[in-house]
């Protein structure tokens, strides 16, 4: 009995050694995964966050408000660049930064007025602001508080800093939200619609990923039990076999996308506030990518065993880097410029352009251009590597 159970115990140990790619695998996965965590909440590696890049419309142009923002410009934490009122809110709202203040016409004067009388006119401060960035509007908010204490003080006194008792808010502060509105959905100060419309945006792009992993192994299996040989052996041209697979698989992935997203609209009031051309466009785009995904994997894995030992490291890195799991701006600097090099960036970045941030077709064409890029490429570099037989 105990011959046969070392028997046993042995032969099980013998193949799981006996596939280095699916051992490795095994041990590989939960370390990039640890690492990947580790690099955005503390560890190792380079973790400096890239500084925010903020947009001031300075309406006033007075020493008061050119201070301020020499001030704002001594942080680290940002980046301040100057721009006009409009050139700032179409910034924000198409998502190329994420927070940007407006300093309202005749600031400097009324704000040195409104310190010592609390019924005289306070000028207004905006921001204007990402919900999906909304620690760093907390963050813009916290300096500029400062900033404009310590000048307009130092205004009214004269150079001396010591502002005294009786004094009142030099301005008001008021925060606006660059997202798409309508009567029937009201914005969540705190991008809570946001932040759930990326969710379960990511969530949709990654469960295509995986049904790839799965599609991949299919076609394998098929492959194994010599099912590609007989139909290669009928009047039927390679293009139009792998072509027929591709198309179902990009049917079946559509329809899982669609059922994820649709859940998200029914319970928690997701929806499609710009283009809806531009939707179900990428919708198509993405999922013809990860079908074709799904094929390269078939090309590259001789078993099954090799397909799911190559294909689920890379589809938790795409997802992952490509801000299906967190939005890339909580990512390391040097992270954030490597994820355009993958389709899953460009297509959560392109379905959050026409649902939350409500942009029309013309902003989600690099988008849509560029997942149906990889789409192409994948689906050619299958078809020329994909073996009929083992």
């Amino acid at each position: 009995m105990n011959a046969v159970f070392r028997t046993l115990v042995g032969n099980d140990l013998r193949l799981f050694f006996s596939d280095k790619r699916a051992m490795i695998a095994t041990i590989f996965i939960p370390i990039m995964l640890a690492s990947f965590f580790a690099m955005i909440f503390g560890g190792g590696g380079s973790g400096k966050k890239a500084a925010i890049t903020v947009l001031v419309a300075d309406n006033d142009q007075s020493p008061v408000s050119q201070k301020i923002i020499a001030g704002l410009k001594t942080d680290e934490s940002f980046k301040v660049s100057a721009a006009s009122e409009a050139q700032a809110r179409e910034a924000v709202g198409k998502g190329k930064v994420s927070v940007a203040l407006v300093i309202s016409k005749d600031f400097g004067t009324q704000s040195a007025s409104a310190l010592f009388n609390p019924a005289a006119p306070r000028p207004k401060l905006t921001f204007l602001y990402d919900p999906a960035h909304n620690a760093d509007l907390q963050m813009a908010r916290g300096l500029m508080t400062q900033q404009v204490m310590q000048v307009v003080s130092q205004e009214a006194f004269g150079g001396a800093g010591d502002a005294g008792g009786g004094m009142s808010a030099p301005c008001e502060m008021e925060s606006e939200a660059m997202v798409a509105k309508s009567a029937n959905e009201p914005t969540d100060a705190s991008g809570g619609k946001a932040g759930a419309t990326h969710v379960f945006i990511g969530m949709g792009v990654q469960g295509l990923l995986f049904f790839a992993i799965d599609f991949a192994i299919g076609m394998v299996r098929d492959r194994r039990l010599g099912l590609w040989k007989r139909l290669r052996a009928a009047p039927l041209s390679r293009l139009l076999i792998l072509g027929s697979r591709w198309i179902s698989s990009s049917i079946i992935g559509l329809v899982v996308l669609s059922a994820v997203l649709t859940f998200g609209a029914l319970f928690y009031e997701i929806r499609i506030n710009g283009s809806v051309i531009g939707f179900v466009l990428l919708a198509v785009a993405s999922s013809l990518m990860v079908a074709a995904f799904g094929m390269l994997i078939a090309a590259l894995g001789r078993t099954e065993g090799q397909c799911r030992a190559f294909a689920v490291p890379a589809v938790l890195t795409m997802s992952f880097l490509g801000g299906a799991w967190i939005p890339t701006f909580m990512m390391p600097a040097w992270i954030q410029p490597v994820s355009l090099i993958l389709p899953t960036r460009w297509a959560v970045d392109g379905f959050d352009l026409v649902t939350w941030r409500g942009l029309g077709l013309v902003e989600v064409l690099p988008s849509l251009g560029i997942v149906l890029g990889f789409a192409v490429a994948f689906a050619g570099f299958a078809l020329a590597r994909f073996r009929w037989e083992d």
